[in-house]
């Protein structure tokens, strides 16, 4: 029989790790949650609140913040979504076609223009910013939607390939061949096959391509002049200067604003996102 400190020492071992992995994780969520507390609440005063009383709450509260922000940033946001949701849907159909080209077809090269494709995932971006703007410049694309569109379509489907390839890779031949003995086309194949079975990595696809145009900022500041067709991180850095002096009450409502379409994305997707991930993760 152990001794009664052996068996004391166990039981309270396992507590004593479940305290520390507590402490640790509450301390991180603490870190994580503390920038957006500062925004919440330095979004409801005024320049001399902020600059006066830094870590006091509002007194009285600035509710008209969130409405001079909302006046100034909802045409930067309508255009941002629709930006992200136009070049997401794009990056999402190139991709399920490449990707099910080269996990389920056979041509000469294949595996070099793959390995090819993901070599271009290696180039930095700011290494390929100057040439990319001189070749919109040239075609005449700059300071229009299209440069936002087809830039991010392009620049987002490589990765897109390489995760569909990934999970499409792992459908069962057989399931294809089946269709095909039935009188199926290779479209119907795709259409009524393919993409039903692949939804959770294209809905993957989608949730992080339309946040990362969302987020997008050098490239837009770069092509883009025209304010009314302006997206909203750029937006941001510029509605609220007047006369030299940033307002930054209204700046930290817009803020908070501008994070709701993300915040909302991840609420209502994060199921299949976690999904996408775990399916992709497995069948690499």
């Amino acid at each position: 029989m152990p001794p009664a400190g052996g068996r004391k020492k166990g039981f309270l071992g396992p507590q004593v790790n479940q305290v520390v992995i507590v402490v640790i994780l509450s301390a991180l969520v603490i870190l994580t949650l503390v920038p957006i507390l500062f925004m919440v609440v330095s979004s409801l005063k005024n320049n001399s609140q902020i600059l006066s009383s830094f870590w006091s709450l509002p007194s009285p509260a600035q509710w008209d913040n969130y409405g001079l922000a909302y006046d100034k940033i909802w045409r930067y946001m309508l255009n941002t979504i629709l930006y992200a949701v136009t070049a997401s849907v794009l990056v999402m159909a190139l991709s399920a076609v490449g990707g099910y080209i080269f996990a389920k077809k056979s041509f000469p090269g294949k595996e070099v223009l793959f390995f090819v494709m993901l070599a271009m995932m290696m180039i930095p971006s700011v290494l390929t910013l100057i040439p990319a703007y001189v070749l919109y410049e040239n075609m005449g694309l700059t300071n229009t939607p299209w440069v936002i569109l087809i830039a991010s379509a392009a620049g987002g489907q490589v990765f897109g390939t390489f995760l569909c390839r990934s999970s499409m890779a792992g459908i069962p031949d057989e399931m294809f061949e089946a269709a095909r003995m039935d009188g199926a086309s290779e479209l119907t194949v795709f259409m009524r096959m393919v993409l039903p079975l692949s939804l959770p990595i294209l809905a993957t696809l989608f949730i992080m391509h339309s946040v990362g145009v969302y987020n997008d900022y050098v490239w837009p500041l770069l092509t883009i002049r025209d304010s009314s067709i302006q997206v909203i991180s750029v937006g941001l850095t510029t509605a609220f200067s007047k006369y030299g002096m940033v307002e930054m009450g209204p700046q930290f409502a817009a803020y908070a604003i501008s994070s709701i379409p993300l915040v909302l994305t991840f609420a209502f997707g994060m199921k299949y996102y976690v999904q996408g991930m775990t399916q992709g993760a497995l069948k690499m």
